[in-house]
């Protein structure tokens, strides 16, 4: 697993993912202000910022639970923000909630039920089942039910399951929340694995340290702005993520 500083370096010639001046209010109130965003292929890209910023109204409008007022939203430069909620996964977004979001059965079932709505072969449905039991290390618990797994189990349940559409991004909720450290340090070791598959991820976590040795980029959100963005470095220098953010007194170790 890759610690301290993330310090990779992607080309920036066509995003995979886009948020372009993208605004919402509720009751009147401005939530998003003309936000924007870009994500490049094969990035990891966090986003911070405190609560009640915007960052989980950003993310239902990316997966299809909200409108949006006014701007785009952009998959593969197509633009998505029109499309159906259950029609985004098949142009190619992932998401993982930070509830638990499993079905009460077995971790089997659990891949396979997907596996079953997205691929039409029998055959190939369990082929995707049995691969992905492999390379997230579920198979000495398929015959469990889910209800009965531990977080970071969970954690890599949902990893498996998101990964059967083949995705081109995903959106990660708060993956690290209420896990221990050893537990993290094994999710972002999966999370790292989806990475080099040039899957592109975006993060939003309040473990800011976490958050930082998982992500290459990162953008901070305050009052539905985007005040700063740049490399984990470069914001812990940055006087309006100073200043909104992290406070005069933060350190980073």
């Amino acid at each position: 697993m890759k610690k301290g500083f993330r310090i990779l370096k992607f080309k920036k010639d066509r995003q995979i993912f886009e948020v372009r001046d993208v605004t919402k209010s509720f009751d009147g109130r401005p939530i998003l202000k003309k936000l924007s965003l870009k994500v490049y292929p094969g990035e990891c890209v966090g986003i911070l910022g405190p609560n009640g910023c915007g960052k989980t109204t950003l993310f239902s409008m990316c997966i299809g639970e909200q409108n949006v007022d006014s701007g785009k939203i952009y998959l593969n430069n197509k633009s998505i923000e029109q499309i159906p909620i259950h029609l985004r996964s098949s142009e190619g977004l992932g998401y993982l909630p930070q509830q638990r979001s499993v079905f009460d059965m077995s971790v089997y079932d659990n891949i396979l039920g997907i596996a079953q709505i997205s691929i039409k072969d029998s055959a190939k449905q369990k082929e995707m089942t049995e691969k992905l039991l492999d390379e997230f290390n579920l198979q000495h618990l398929r015959t469990l039910s889910a209800s009965v797994l531990s977080g970071g189990e969970v954690k890599r349940l949902t990893m498996a399951r998101v990964m059967i559409n083949k995705p081109k991004v995903i959106l990660l909720d708060e993956p690290y929340a209420a896990l221990d450290p050893q537990v993290i340090q094994d999710i972002q070791k999966y999370i790292f694995k989806i990475q080099s598959m040039g899957v592109s991820i975006i993060i939003t976590d309040h473990n800011i340290k976490n958050l930082f040795e998982t992500t290459d980029r990162n953008y901070i959100i305050a009052d539905g702005s985007i005040i700063a963005e740049g490399t984990s470095r470069d914001l812990l220098k940055n006087s309006k993520a100073i200043s909104h953010y992290f406070g005069s007194d933060f350190t980073y170790k």
